[in-house]
């Protein structure tokens, strides 16, 4: 018996139309597409303690559009607040304050306290970053932690570049 590779892919994309179709009929949501990501980096903070930081599009529609800063504690104990924004500066004189919008992290529309924010992690608004900085000069985080506190990170490397070539 021989494989016909073509014959698979089409009886594939009409079984992702019937899917689909199905799916609407029935009154369900089509899956949300997923996010564009532009990368994923661990970061070390001044204590030495690893974060994940990772730059997406925010892909709910629920929720405005746009790109993300993301930080993932890799200790555990770490709680940011998620209140106060981030502040960036680099050693050319800028300055920028990325907005908060941690609670974006948990689906719309849950009643408080049914799904909880993660205390290790936080998520900012790009929007912020206007102008760019540059994409030699390194930059200062100054992330917010719960009880007033802040952990600084400097983010050097292909992570400068990629928040100054952001769409």
């Amino acid at each position: 018996m021989r494989f016909d590779l073509r014959a698979s892919r089409r009886l594939l994309g009409a079984g992702l139309v019937l899917l689909l179709t199905l799916l609407l009929a029935l009154g369900l949501p089509a899956p949300a597409p997923a996010a564009a990501l532009i990368g994923s980096w661990r970061v070390v903070d001044d204590a030495g303690h690893g974060w994940g930081l990772s730059l997406f599009e925010q892909p709910d529609p629920a929720y405005p559009s746009g790109w993300r800063l993301r930080l993932n504690a890799h200790v555990p104990g770490v709680e940011a607040d998620h209140g106060r924004p981030l502040r960036l500066r680099d050693g050319l004189g800028g300055a920028w304050t990325l907005t908060n919008c941690s609670d974006e992290m948990v689906p719309p529309g849950d009643a408080p306290g049914e799904a909880p924010v993660p205390a290790g992690s936080a998520q900012f608004d790009v929007a912020g970053l206007d102008p760019r900085p540059s994409a030699v000069a390194p930059l200062r985080l100054e992330l917010p932690l719960a009880g007033g506190e802040s952990v600084g990170l400097t983010l050097e490397g292909d992570v400068v570049p990629a928040l100054r070539d952001l769409p």
